[in-house]
C-alpha cells in the first residue's frame, strides 16, 4: 500500500502521517522546507512577530497599570532571529515526526506524471520517478499578485518579504483589509510605523459580521492606522525614494513601502494537473466531499481546492484524505468528510477575533428563525483587571430549539475560547447546555456562559 502526498505543508504532512500511522508506506515530496507556508512564511511567523508587538503595545500602557516603565523599542536582528528560531524549531519536529513514522521526505519539485506516477526533480540534480497506489496532492498556495503592480521594484512587499522583517518602515500602505492586512497592521504600528490599510470593499474583514467589523476597525484607529474604505490603489511609482501608491479616488499616498496583502491563490501551475486529466476550477482542484479528484487514485487537500484556506482546515483534510484513499486502497468505501460548519476562523489582531459558524443576518437569509445574544467583556472581572475590557460574545442560535448557529467574538483570548462553542456546535449541542455548564471564576470564557444564557431564554429553552 504505497501512499505519495505532493507538498509538505499542515495538509500534506498530516496526510502523509495518518496514511503512515493507517500503515501505508508513505513517500512526502517537498520542494522547501517542511511546514509549507503556515510554519514558515505565515501562521507561525506573523503569531510570532505579532508577540513582539503585543510587548510594545502593553509597555506603552504601562501607566494605566500602576507602572513605571520604559516603551520597548524594536531590534529588527533579534525579532527576526527569535522569529526563525522559533519556525526552526517547529520544522525540526515535523521532520522528527517524519522520521519517526518512517515516511520518506524526498526534496524537489514534483510534478503529477500520471494518475499513481509523481516525477521529483530533486535539489541535488537527480530524477526520481515515484509510482504509488494513491497520491495526494497538497501543494496548497502562493501570494497573488496584483497584475496592475511591479512586484518587482524596490518598496513593494507581499507578506511573504513583510514576514522576512527586512526593515521597520516609518510609514507604510497596505493593500488588502482582509486577515493578512490587519494583521500586519497591527504589527507595524504597534512598532511604531504609520500604517494605512486600502480595502476595495466598504469595510474591514469582508464577510464578516458588522458589529465584528466596527470594533475591530475603532481599534486598530486608535493604535493610528489609517483606513481607506472602497478604493482600490491603481498605480505604484517608485519616485525618489518614496513609493507613490494613487488610489481610484485620486487620492495619493506616499511611503517607505507598499505591501499587497490581497490574499492567496491555489499552487497549481506547471505542476502537470490538468495533463494528468484532473479536473480544475480555474486555479483550484474539482473534489468530491471525500477530497477525491475526477481521476481515480487521486486525492487533493488544503489551499489546492479553494474554500477554506486555514491551516487548520488542511490538517484535517489532509486526515480525510488520507483515511479515505488507504480505505480505496482496501477496496472499502470511503466515507470521512469535514464539518466545515463549525470549523473557527481566528484573526489576530489587537483585540482578537475568533468566529465559528453563521452571523444571524445569514441565517435569516437561510429562512432560519434566528436569535442573537451579546454579552460584553466590559462585565467580566478577568477581562477588567487585564485591562482588556473591549468587546463581545455574540451567539446566534435557533429559536425554539436552542441550536447553535453560529459565535462572533472579539476581545481578550477570543481565539482559544472560540473553541467551546465549535466543540459544542459539532456535538450538536444547544445554547442552554452551554448555560448549564459551570464556568470557572474569573475567566473571560464566562462571558460565553452569560450570552449562552441569554441566548437560551431568547430561544425559550
Amino acid at each position: 500500500m504505497r501512499i505519495t502526498v505532493l507538498g509538505g505543508g499542515p495538509g500534506g504532512y498530516a496526510a502523509a502521517f495518518e496514511a503512515a500511522r493507517l500503515g501505508a508506506e508513505v513517500t512526502l515530496v517537498e520542494k522547501e522546507r517542511l511546514g509549507g507556508t503556515c510554519l514558515n512564511w505565515g501562521c507561525i511567523p506573523t503569531k510570532t512577530i505579532l508577540r513582539s508587538a503585543r510587548i510594545v503595545a502593553d509597555t506603552r500602557q504601562a501607566e494605566e497599570f500602576g507602572l513605571q516603565a520604559t516603551v520597548a523599542s524594536v531590534d529588527v536582528d533579534r525579532l527576526r532571529a527569535r522569529k526563525e528560531s522559533v519556525v526552526d524549531e517547529l520544522v525540526s519536529q515535523v521532520e522528527s515526526t517524519a522520521k519517526r513514522l518512517k515516511v520518506r521526505v524526498v526534496h524537489g519539485a514534483g510534478y503529477l506524471a500520471g494518475p499513481k506516477t509523481v516525477d521529483v526533480y530533486c535539489h541535488d540534480g537527480s530524477e526520481e520517478k515515484i509510482e504509488s497506489d494513491a497520491i495526494i496532492l497538497a501543494t496548497g498556495s502562493v501570494v497573488f499578485k496584483l497584475p496592475n503592480i511591479d512586484h518587482s521594484l524596490e518598496g513593494v512587499w507581499t507578506s511573504d518579504d513583510a514576514v522576512a522583517i527586512p526593515e521597520i518602515p516609518k510609514n507604510i500602505v497596505i493593500i488588502g483589509g482582509g486577515v493578512i492586512g490587519l494583521e500586519f497592521a497591527c504589527a507595524y504600528a504597534a512598532f511604531g510605523s504609520r500604517v494605512t490599510v486600502v480595502e476595495l470593499v466598504e469595510q474591514v474583514l469582508p464577510g464578516n459580521d458588522k458589529r465584528v467589523v466596527k470594533l475591530v476597525q475603532a481599534k486598530l484607529e486608535e493604535l493610528g492606522v489609517q483606513f481607506f474604505l472602497g478604493d482600490a490603489v491603481e498605480t505604484v511609482e517608485r519616485v525618489d525614494d518614496r513609493m507613490v501608491a494613487t488610489l481610484h479616488s485620486g487620492t495619493v499616498l506616499e511611503s517607505d513601502i507598499v505591501m499587497s496583502a490581497v490574499g492567496r491563490k491555489p499552487n497549481s501551475e506547471g505542476l502537470g494537473f490538468s495533463e494528468a486529466g484532473i479536473e480544475m476550477d480555474r486555479a483550484a482542484v474539482k473534489v468530491d466531499a471525500f477530497f477525491r479528484t475526477n481521476v481515480g487514485g487521486v486525492y487533493a487537500i488544503g489551499d489546492l481546492i479553494g474554500g477554506m484556506i486555514p491551516a487548520h482546515v488542511a490538517e484535517d483534510e489532509g486526515i480525510a484524505g488520507a483515511r479515505n484513499a488507504v480505505a480505496e486502497i482496501r477496496g472499502e468505501e470511503p466515507a470521512m468528510t469535514v464539518r466545515y460548519d463549525c470549523v473557527p476562523a481566528c484573526v489576530y489582531t489587537f483585540p482578537e477575533v475568533g468566529v465559528v459558524g453563521t452571523s444571524r443576518d445569514s441565517a435569516k437569509e437561510r429562512g432560519i428563525d434566528a436569535v442573537q445574544a451579546v454579552a460584553k467583556f466590559a462585565a467580566n472581572g478577568k477581562a477588567l483587571g487585564e485591562g482588556e475590557s473591549d468587546g463581545f460574545v455574540q451567539i446566534v442560535a435557533e429559536k425554539g430549539t436552542g441550536r447553535i448557529l453560529g459565535c462572533q467574538i472579539v476581545g481578550p483570548h477570543a481565539v482559544e475560547i472560540i473553541h467551546e462553542v465549535a466543540i459544542a456546535m459539532h456535538h450538536r449541542m444547544t445554547v442552554a447546555e452551554i448555560a448549564h455548564a459551570v464556568h470557572a471564576h474569573p475567566t473571560v470564557s464566562e462571558v460565553i456562559k452569560f450570552a449562552a444564557q441569554d441566548a437560551a431564554a431568547k430561544c425559550g429553552v
